[in-house]
């Protein structure tokens, strides 16, 4: 009983951290059709920058974290979103291991390796614009 609380607990909290999104920026009436872009010079109309988000860790995919920006952008008003990744270096983890063979009388031998992985989290970074009329 008091394990299944637990869960509960912890899986709520997991859920609301996951699915916070902070937002700075301007706030517009809600549009419909939010265009998408990645790169700042693909955006061929005029516009300002009217705000902007990011959402690290949390999703589970590149499209579902796409997918939950635009239902933002759409909320505050966007006309467009430009979007960006960064991935960062927060850390590493190292692994070591060696074996010893004495199969020949008087002689071992020993062998060692080890591997290390960069420890990477991604952030999904977002740029809403709305166009000059």
């Amino acid at each position: 009983m008091k394990q299944t609380f637990l869960i509960l607990v912890f899986s709520i909290f997991i859920f609301n951290t996951a699915q916070a999104q902070k937002y700075f920026g301007k706030s517009y009436p809600a549009t419909q059709k939010v265009d998408e872009y990645y790169d700042s010079s693909d955006v061929e109309k005029p516009h300002i920058v009217m705000g902007k988000t990011e959402l690290a860790k949390g999703f589970r995919s590149l499209e579902k974290c796409q997918e939950k920006i635009i239902e933002l952008a759409k909320k505050k008003g966007a006309d467009g979103v430009v979007f960006s990744i960064d991935e960062e270096v927060y850390g590493s983890s190292n692994s070591n291991y060696a074996t010893a063979n004495d199969k020949k009388k008087n002689k071992t031998t020993v062998s060692s390796s080890g591997t290390s992985v960069d420890l990477k989290e991604k952030t999904v970074k977002a740029t809403f614009i709305k166009y000059n009329k």
